[in-house]
């Protein structure tokens, strides 16, 4: 069994796939110093992570995108990944972005299957001023059309009375409300102490900030001696996941909006927004204005982060870095109007992809045949 499981659970859009792609990069290193971050639990191939392992444990009441049939599918990968956590002799690290979301009851399923004593939480965990755009940008690139705006409201609904508390009952039942059992902090980490020996918290670096810094914090935070690098290796950005521009944000809302009533299945729309964002966006040298709060919000998510960061204070939790990266910055700027030619131009980027072929995929390497032996008699 293993000594001491290291339990990852995000939160997301908190530089968490960055992290996740570090740590399975270095698995074979890991493995030699008696780590263990499980790549190859089943499936298709290796994985980065251990998000989707949980579906086949959790299922859709915890995770409400994911379909009964892939949570299905993945019972027999999660199956494999407690097997390997079970039969590993050293320190085990598990990493699932999105377990930040579910409740008190599906927290306490997850530990008690691992079995692992003693077991430390690691929550990385980024101001609500970045992560509240960032999070838009994302719902868009997953497929939504809802204005900035209007997802604002909604966020500002749903948190209703509860600020600053660090127990919500609404927040635990509901099963439309994964933004803030996330992000409300206090409450997250109240969450899962009863499930731990401990529990590190781990804030993003503010902009300007060493570019390895976040890894730093991270790999003081696994305390795992000198096992770790002090520089990570380089990952790019499609495999950190980097966001997107408001105008590219933008025009793949309207994408989106036409793409109601097409022909065109879940899963090939999903393509081609990746195809979008990965071929057209990314390579651009001028992305355009970067999402931000609008003027009118910015007072009002400040006031959400100090409520939260004062819950966290009156916890046990460690924290990794200044508690201060988890406030609003000060000096952070709110949005202005994003100018229709930055629309035109990551519009006139996706259009122009279109028009081109799609990349071929590389011809499948030719199957020998057995040699058959001689025939007898």
């Amino acid at each position: 069994m293993a000594s001491r499981l290291v339990l990852h659970i995000g939160t997301q859009k908190s530089g968490t796939t960055y992290l996740q792609r570090v740590l399975a990069h270095l698995s074979a290193e890991l493995s030699d110093a008696g780590v263990l971050y499980p790549t190859r639990i089943g499936g298709r191939g290796p994985v980065y992570n251990h998000e989707a392992a949980a579906y086949g444990l959790l299922g859709t009441e915890s995770f409400p995108w994911v379909s009964p049939a892939r949570a299905t599918a993945q019972e027999s990968v999660w199956s494999r990944l407690v097997e390997q956590v079970q039969q590993w002799p050293g320190p085990v690290v598990v990493s699932g972005e999105a377990l930040s979301v579910v409740n008190a009851d599906a927290a306490r399923r997850l530990v008690e299957a691992l079995a692992v004593t003693p077991t430390d939480i690691i929550i990385t965990a980024r101001d609500l001023g970045r992560v509240i755009p960032s999070s838009w940008q994302q719902h868009i690139r997953n497929g939504r059309s809802t204005t900035f705006s209007a997802y604002l409201r909604q966020l500002s609904q749903r948190r209703g009375a509860s600020a600053g508390e660090s127990t919500n009952a609404e927040w635990e039942l509901d099963p439309d409300q994964t933004f803030w059992r996330a992000y409300a902090i206090g409450s997250l980490v109240n969450r899962w102490s009863p499930l731990a020996r401990s529990v590190t918290v781990v804030p993003v670096p503010r902009g300007g900030a060493d570019p390895h810094e976040l890894w730093q914090r991270f790999a003081t935070s696994l305390e795992l001696g000198h096992v770790l690098p002090h520089i990570p290796p380089h990952i790019d950005s499609i495999g950190a996941n980097v966001g997107i521009t408001e105008p590219e944000a933008l025009v793949l809302a309207g994408l989106n909006r036409q793409s109601r009533n097409s022909s065109l299945t879940d899963p090939a729309l999903r393509q081609l927004r990746g195809r979008i964002v990965k071929d057209a966006f990314v390579p651009r040298a001028d992305r355009g204005n970067p999402v931000r709060l609008p003027p009118a919000w910015l007072d009002q998510v400040r006031a959400w982060a100090d409520a939260d960061v004062n819950d966290l204070m009156r916890t046990d939790a460690k924290i990794v870095g200044p508690v201060e990266d988890l406030r609003v910055d000060a000096s952070l700027r709110a949005g202005v109007s994003t100018p229709p030619q930055q629309v035109a131009s990551a519009a006139g980027a996706a259009l122009y992809l279109l028009n081109q072929p799609p990349p071929a995929e590389a011809p499948a390497a030719p199957t020998r045949k057995k040699r058959r032996g001689p025939r007898s008699g």
